[in-house]
């Protein structure tokens, strides 16, 4: 279950779309079944160290989803997924992302809250959320 949401910059009518929460063939599961699919819907990177994991311990488990972050110097919105591995309670991976413009490390948003943000294309403050083009999906 998650939601799309579309973003439509003021001035320059840029639009981008962003998903938050599980669905599709994203979502939580044992890790040694994701692996079992033999697709990697993860950064190859993710993928080789989830494969690294699984070899080295027992019992993990696979929580992953899309995620929306922004970035506290440039402003701008990227959604993401992540991907946490647990053993029973104990976090033993979890993604960390930087920005593609300026490297800074990713801060997860709240994008329920968010009123404005930084346009991708014309670099200004008028980059808001179209509620007409929300949707939930299952």
């Amino acid at each position: 279950m998650g939601h799309a949401y579309n973003y439509r910059c003021e001035r320059c009518g840029f639009e981008q779309d962003f998903n938050q929460g599980h669905g599709f063939l994203i979502h939580s599961q044992p890790l040694n079944e994701y692996l079992k699919q033999g697709k990697k819907l993860f950064h190859y990177k993710t993928h080789r160290l989830l494969k690294t994991l699984a070899e080295t311990t027992d019992d993990l488990f696979l929580k992953a989803g899309f995620q929306i972050y922004k970035c506290p110097k440039c402003k701008i919105l990227q959604d993401k997924t992540e991907v946490t591995v647990f053993n029973n309670e104990q976090v033993i991976h979890k993604s960390e992302f930087r920005c593609k413009h300026c490297r800074s490390r990713l801060k997860l948003t709240n994008i329920h809250r968010l009123k404005r943000a930084i346009c991708p294309a014309c670099k200004n403050r008028t980059f808001q959320m179209n509620h007409i083009s929300s949707e939930l999906w299952d």
